[in-house]
């Protein structure tokens, strides 16, 4: 229950919550205060007001690093390749001598391609095993016009698309990108490597190793700048970097996000954030949700019964 007192602002919901306790559910409260959803707790996590997103960063940081690098989850990755935007390829442009991330890739960037059909609105991925990128079916370019007929669906045709390039000896690149959690305000970059490919004259990547640069999840001969640990309090995203911003101990926050992932696993994504509208009173509070709803997706727990 994050940002959600069910008890008081979801009143008839509340039974359902007291009888999935009933049946062993585990229960984890966000809230900076002990308020009634807190007495349904198994576990009450009190981050300090408009802190949210940098908990779920460090809880994303966990289930990335613990559940796609160092040992990956067969469930989460297909699931991904699914059903997410992960796979899909993002161009780097260079802006002040160095990389940023720029726009996806479409169909209209691909070298020869004339037969397609609103290609400026079909993102692309890099299916394994081929030498080009190609524009899958269920993208915004297939819901218009008759070419896309009978692909507003997210048949992947047999394709399995590539989540990542990195591989021993793949050409890399650093990307500069921005964090805005200094005490001064002054504005910082943090410069990553990601793996890359061209495609014509472009450098391209894929978003997975984008989330991966910006979660600061570092990988063997990738260049760049990373955390030292989990314990790295100068490192964005980091649980110690949560903690002193949250105060939310940092094992507490790794332990919550191993349960959650472990529980998304065994159940086969019936793991639930049920979210309301107290984490949405802050400044910028669209992306606090963002890093919220990407635990759900690292999970595979978004759109399935009881996720």
């Amino acid at each position: 229950l994050w940002g959600s007192n069910v008890p008081v602002t979801r009143t008839p919901d509340a039974h359902w919550m007291a009888e999935a306790r009933y049946r062993g559910q585990k229960v984890v409260v966000v809230a900076p205060d002990f308020n009634d959803a807190a007495k349904f707790a198994d576990e009450w996590l009190a981050p300090h007001p408009g802190t949210d997103g940098a908990l779920a960063m460090a809880m994303g940081h966990v289930i990335l690093r613990e559940r796609f690098v160092e040992r990956p989850t067969p469930r989460f990755t297909e699931y991904a390749r699914t059903y997410t935007d992960l796979p899909f390829l993002v161009t780097l442009d260079r802006r002040d001598g160095r990389f940023v991330p720029g726009k996806f890739l479409t169909a209209s960037d691909l070298p020869g391609n004339t037969d397609e059909a609103n290609p400026d609105w079909k993102p692309v991925f890099w299916p394994e095993g081929e030498d080009a990128p190609v524009a899958p079916n269920g993208t915004v370019g297939h819901r218009w016009g008759a070419d896309g007929e009978g692909k507003w669906n997210l048949d992947l045709e047999g394709r399995v698309p590539e989540l990542t390039f990195y591989a021993e000896g793949a050409e890399a690149a650093e990307i500069a990108l921005p964090r805005f959690d200094t005490p001064d305000g002054t504005a910082e970059v943090d410069t990553r490597g990601v793996p890359v490919r061209r495609v014509g004259d472009r450098l391209v990547t894929t978003v997975f190793d984008l989330v991966l640069a910006q979660y600061g999840v570092s990988r063997p001969g990738l260049p760049g700048v990373w955390p030292d640990g989990y314990d790295d309090p100068g490192a964005a995203c980091t649980p110690a970097w949560q903690e002193a911003l949250t105060s939310v101990p940092a094992d507490r926050a790794v332990r919550i996000a191993r349960e959650f992932a472990d529980t998304a696993e065994a159940s086969g994504g019936r793991a639930m954030i049920v979210l309301g509208a107290g984490t949405n009173q802050w400044f910028h509070g669209e992306n606090a949700y963002r890093a919220f709803l990407s635990l759900l997706l690292l999970t595979g727990c978004q759109g399935v019964n009881g996720g």
